[in-house]
């Protein structure tokens, strides 16, 4: 078989294909005969194709299936080419332009012949002359099984596999893209779950395969009542949500009613016989009533649940309460401002000393803590602003803008230490972690003196995320303090995997130390492991000397409240020189 393929090549501009070595790739060379053998084997076809008439001469067609022997008739290279699109000509063109290219040439193509449709993968080398004498050797493969696993994947990620509409996800991204539409058009619309009442009977009463009948024609009739333009998709098990185009609440509702009406009256036809079914709505007007996906979906699902309790066929509006309303409003205001403040680098640091419990006037690292300055001038404390942050996602961005100001202060003093907080959003935020590779890299020995405090949650929820990530802060330097210890979920286990440096006991442990043997023994038997494990304890909220005095005395190795200096927004050069 390779003799008769040599052959074929003999002469072929002037090669020896027993010796000639060609690239597939810029790193893999083969003589021709071994690239002819080995991707034969593969299931390639092969064949020669000389510019020079535009011949093409097929060395082995046989992985060219019974369907695709259209392409093996082919004895030109225009005529191949016709098959694969305009697309591809050009591109194979472009790749022609340049004789001293070092790669070969591969494309995908999809042919469509006779009602089917097929993924070829074609290959072409460049094994002798220029121009009108070039010669090439041409691969095809039929990787259609290939393309269709794929594209039934990307299927599956947009559309449900039952009912074909829109997944939960797929609909919350066009949910988006309406709000954003809406924000900018200042158009209202209107968002609903539509839910199957008493679908648990029907699975009873006829099996689940008819179940998936009546799901299945409730999702299509509720399709045939939409307009082109709207969006709906199966949100749970026997729930769908859908987007109207409707811009008042009495033509959502007046079009939603009817929707109810066409089901109710009509029977679901199946294979067992014609199905009765009612369906109950909940509806949101937007984006008066949210402003995002998560927000709709959660007023959606309390409107479905108000209207499930009326009756099946039960309908209801989400209707907020007035502290609800108000809190939206403060929550926008904050936002606003927020973006305004981080956009206009309005975002500031205070700090708050922890110092030694041996003694007090010992500064050992600082803890900076978010400030936001308003456009008055005015600071205005975390715990205004850090709730809405967290809830909208700007907590990523307050991260990225303390951990920048941070080091700012290291650098521009060797002789300080700090700690900064870092959220679960934003232990796995790229833009974060971006700043701080660089960070870290540029400014090494401020990285040294940098400690990031975590929380308990995130350690033992992520565990094996957190493990990761703690180990790369610790490779660049950094010291990794478990923020909060026992507030939560207090699991000693993790000490050990997570390899922390400090821990700092939660303030509930700490005010009323004196008064609590409880806590006492708490305090004292996390100094205790903490010590086996070579790592620092702070108290956190420390009030009083004589809370200063019973942590000293029970192995607390440092201190921090207000007793001893609260959080401050003070020039760096301000700071006590001490840290240790």
């Amino acid at each position: 078989m390779r003799e008769n393929r040599l052959t074929s090549l003999t002469g072929c501009a002037g090669m020896d294909p027993g010796s000639a070595v060609i690239s597939m790739t810029a790193s893999t060379n083969l003589t021709i005969p071994q690239m002819i053998d080995a991707l034969a084997r593969t299931g390639d076809a092969v064949f020669v194709w000389n510019s020079e008439g535009d011949r093409v001469e097929w060395l082995d067609r046989t992985a060219l299936d019974r369907s695709l022997t259209f392409l093996a008739d082919c004895n030109t290279g225009r005529q191949l080419s016709a098959y694969f699109g305009e697309e591809h000509q050009r591109r194979r063109n472009q790749w022609l332009a340049r004789p001293r290219a070092l790669t070969g040439f591969l494309a995908t193509h999809k042919i469509e012949k006779d009602g089917a449709s097929y993924w070829i993968e074609e290959r072409i080398v460049r094994i002798g002359g220029v121009d009108e004498t070039a010669a090439f050797l041409g691969f095809l493969r039929n990787v259609t099984e290939v393309y269709a696993h794929q594209e039934r994947l990307t299927y599956l990620a947009c559309f449900d596999e039952l009912t074909g509409h829109f997944t939960r996800a797929r609909l919350r991204t066009a949910l988006a893209q309406s709000l954003v539409s809406s924000f900018a058009d200042q158009r209202s619309f209107c968002f609903a779950f539509i839910g199957l009442d008493n679908m648990m009977g029907v699975n009873h009463a006829f099996g689940y395969d008819v179940a998936d009948e009546v799901l299945t024609g409730v999702g299509q009739r509720i399709r045939d009542e939409l307009r082109d333009d709207e969006a709906m998709g199966r949100v749970a098990s026997s729930k769908f949500g859908v987007i109207l185009d409707a811009t008042s609440r009495e033509e959502a509702q007046e079009r939603l009613r009817s929707l109810q009406r066409i089901i109710r009256d009509e029977f679901i036809l199946t294979g067992s016989g014609p199905v009765a079914v009612t369906v109950s709505i909940g509806a949101v007007d937007l984006p008066e009533q949210a402003r995002t996906t998560q927000d709709t979906f959660a007023a959606a699902e309390d409107a479905l649940t108000v209207a499930k309790q009326t009756a099946p066929g039960g309908f209801a509006f989400h209707e907020p309460n007035d502290t609800e309303l108000e809190t939206r409003k403060r929550n926008i205001a904050v936002a606003e401002e927020l973006s305004a403040a981080l956009r206009e680098e309005r975002i500031c640091l205070a700090f708050q000393p922890i110092i030694s419990a041996q003694d007090t006037s010992k500064v050992v690292f600082y803890e900076c803590l978010a400030r936001m300055v308003d456009r008055n001038g005015d600071l205005v404390a975390a715990a205004s602003f850090m709730p809405v942050a967290e809830q909208l996602g700007f907590v990523r961005l307050i991260d990225q803008r303390v951990l920048e100001l941070a080091f700012d202060v290291l650098v521009s003093d060797p002789s300080l230490r700090l700690s900064i907080n870092l959220s679960p959003q934003t232990m796995n935020d790229t833009g974060w972690e971006r700043s701080f590779d660089r960070l870290t890299e540029e400014h090494p020995t401020a990285a040294s003196r940098l400690i990031i405090e975590i929380t308990e949650s995130y350690a033992i929820h992520d565990s094996a995320r957190a493990v990761e990530r703690l180990a790369e802060f610790k490779r660049r330097g950094c010291s990794i303090a478990l923020d909060d210890f026992g507030a939560g979920y207090t699991s000693f286990k993790y000490f050990k995997t997570l390899n922390l440096d400090i821990v700092k006991i939660d303030g509930s442990y700490i005010r009323g130390v004196c008064e609590s043997p409880d806590n006492q023994l708490f305090v004292k038997s996390l100094s205790q492991l903490a010590l086996h494990y070579g790592m620092v304890v702070v108290a956190e909220m420390v009030e009083h000397d004589e809370a200063a005095a019973l942590l000293r005395g029970i192995g607390v190795d440092c201190l921090q409240g207000n007793y001893f200096g609260p959080a401050e927004v003070v020039a760096a050069d301000t700071l006590r020189q001490n840290c240790g």
